[in-house]
This record gives C-alpha cells, sequence and structure tokens, in this order.
C-alpha cells in the first residue's frame, strides 16, 4: 500500500510539472511597433519671391527672386536630462536677384549730362554665406557667428554713375563680411530675439530686435503677426564713401567725395508684418506674407533727391515707406 501511494504522488508530480504539448499553442502576441528612423538631416531648401528687396530698412528694389539652404548640426546634446543644454553648428547659404533690373537707386537720367546711353536701372545680386555656433540653454538660446555678403551687378559695381562725365568715381558697394552675436528667448507666446552686427570690411554696427507671435487655425495652417525695430551706430551698409556722398549728403556720406564721414548713427527701420504659413505636408511649408518698411531718423532723412542729381531725380525711392509682399516654399530634408 504505501509503495502504490507513493508510486502515485510521484507520477502526479511528474505530470504536473511536465508542459502541455497537446492542442494549438498559445497566441503570441505582436512586439511593439519601432519607432521610424529619423531621417531628418536637418536641412532645409526655400525658393522664394519678394516684390520689394528690404534688408535693414533699405529698399534694394523691385521683384526679387531668391533661393538659400540651412542647416543645423547638434554638437552637443542632453539638454533634457542634465540641464546642460545643446549646442549647435547652424550654416547658411542664400542667393537673390532683382529680376528685370528694377532698382530702386539709379537716377532716371533721360539723357541728361548726355546720359542718353546710361540705364537708368541696374542688376543686382546678392550671394550670402554664413555660420554660426548657438547654444540653447532651455530658457534662452544665444549664438555667435560670421557671415559673409558679396554684391554684386552693376549697381554694385556702381556702373551707370561711374559712366557720368565728370563724376569722381568709385561708386557702388563693397563686400560685407561681419560678425553677429544673438540673443533668442520666449516671453509667453511671444518670440523675442535680438542681434548685434559689426562690420569687419568697412565698419559700422547694425543691431535689431525683434517679435513674433505664431497664432494656429487649424493643423496646417498658422498666422504669425511679427515687427522688427533697427539702430544704426556708424553704420553705411557697405556702401562706398562716393556712393554714401550722392545718397545723404552729411547724413549718410558727406559734403564732398572727400570728405569720409562715420555712417547713420540712429533707429534706422520700423518693419512690420504677418506671416501665413501653409503646411503642404510634414516637410514641406508654403509662405505667403505682407509686411511694411517704415524708415526712421537718420535713413528717413535720405528720402530726398540728391544735390548731385539736381533736376535728373535722385536715387531717393530706396528710403521711403512702403507696403510690400511674397512668398517662400521651404522644404526641410
Amino acid at each position: 500500500m504505501k509503495l502504490n501511494a507513493l508510486l502515485k504522488t510521484l507520477g502526479f508530480l511528474a505530470l504536473a510539472a511536465t508542459p502541455v504539448v497537446a492542442g494549438p499553442s498559445a497566441p503570441v502576441k505582436n512586439p511593439a511597433p519601432l519607432p521610424p528612423p529619423n531621417d531628418d538631416l536637418g536641412i532645409t531648401a526655400s525658393l522664394g519671391y519678394d516684390s520689394n528687396y528690404v534688408w535693414r530698412g533699405i529698399n534694394y528694389g523691385q521683384h526679387w527672386v531668391r533661393a538659400g539652404l540651412n542647416g543645423a548640426l547638434l554638437l552637443v546634446g542632453g539638454a533634457a536630462e542634465d540641464g546642460a543644454g545643446s549646442t549647435s553648428l547652424l550654416w547658411n547659404v542664400d542667393y537673390g536677384s532683382l529680376a528685370g533690373d528694377h532698382d530702386t537707386f539709379s537716377p532716371n537720367f533721360n539723357g541728361a549730362f548726355g546720359a542718353a546711353a546710361i540705364k537708368s536701372t541696374n542688376s543686382f545680386q546678392r550671394l550670402q554665406l554664413g555660420t554660426a555656433i548657438s547654444h540653447d540653454f532651455g530658457p534662452a538660446s544665444v549664438s555667435f557667428g560670421y557671415s559673409f555678403i558679396h554684391n554684386m551687378g552693376s549697381l554694385a559695381n556702381g556702373m551707370g554713375v561711374n559712366q557720368l562725365a565728370g563724376a569722381p568715381g568709385g561708386f557702388g558697394m563693397n563686400d560685407i563680411q561681419q560678425l553677429t552675436l544673438g540673443f533668442s528667448t520666449n516671453l509667453g507666446p511671444i518670440n523675442v530675439s535680438s542681434s548685434a552686427n559689426y562690420d569687419l570690411f568697412n565698419g559700422g554696427w547694425y543691431f535689431d530686435l525683434n517679435a513674433k507671435s505664431t497664432i494656429a487655425v487649424t493643423d496646417a495652417i498658422s498666422i504669425v503677426p511679427h515687427a522688427g525695430l533697427g539702430y544704426g551706430l556708424h553704420y553705411n551698409a557697405g556702401f562706398t564713401q562716393s556712393t554714401r556722398n550722392i545718397l545723404g549728403g552729411g547724413t549718410f556720406g558727406g559734403s564732398n567725395s572727400s570728405t569720409t564721414t562715420n555712417g547713420i548713427s540712429g533707429w534706422t527701420a520700423l518693419n512690420v508684418g504677418i506671416d501665413f504659413p501653409i503646411k503642404l505636408n510634414s516637410r514641406a511649408t508654403l509662405t505667403p506674407y505682407v509686411a511694411a518698411n517704415l524708415p526712421m531718423g537718420p535713413m528717413a532723412n535720405l528720402a530726398r533727391s540728391s544735390s548731385f542729381f539736381t533736376g535728373v531725380g535722385g536715387p531717393s525711392n530706396a528710403f521711403r515707406s512702403i507696403c510690400y509682399y511674397g512668398v517662400t516654399l521651404s522644404v526641410r530634408f
């Protein structure tokens, strides 16, 4: 009896320890889907059109066509864990041209001074290359960078005015090489940014203060009002001394070509506008905009006919208030 009882007990334990193999296997749950690989290269390409090319308060001309590439390369990450922030290398390449050569500086010669063969409009192109180191502290980000601006075309070369009989020559624009210290932060729903820019080649400072806010209308459409204010300290915008003499006399240049002056010091312009970004898909955005440029202080005083072109019509349109518009198509890669 004891032996039978012991055998029954052992058989029961063996049966309990044996896995069940009969019948269908229990279904295995699908593993959680893996997140899609991050194939974002951090590069954005853009194409755009502006009815007027306005840069730092100056209206250079009509029908500006432009293209650009910009990107960010993360150098140091991990801001969320240790609070140390992240550091990135920013870069940009931009090129633009006045379609149809509708610049706002060239006087309307109309045959004056025997200048019937001189164009009253001149071509202008600009190539800008920039790089900067940006550190995001969380509440604010700070950047320091260098940019090179190459001015091209007959406007930059001073052709037209330099062809005038008796003109002292030396008219046009220099290239610009500048160092920039930038700052950006959010004050509630408003993003505020500012920069200080020093021109290594031409001398002079340019400061700006900008504010914008994004108002979501739908998941794909937003309204972005923005405003920017500029201030110059011995600022000359890269124009040669001879050009500044013509543009502004004692305000911008000097009373004659032999006078070396220090450029504009004071408020330059207030620029206000509204962007309407429209997300076409996860990577492409179309952004129409409208804006107004309002020259201030010494720059507003430049909106007059130069005494050099008395009776011809001086290059004053570049410094007058203007409303303009444009559109940009940007694609992120």
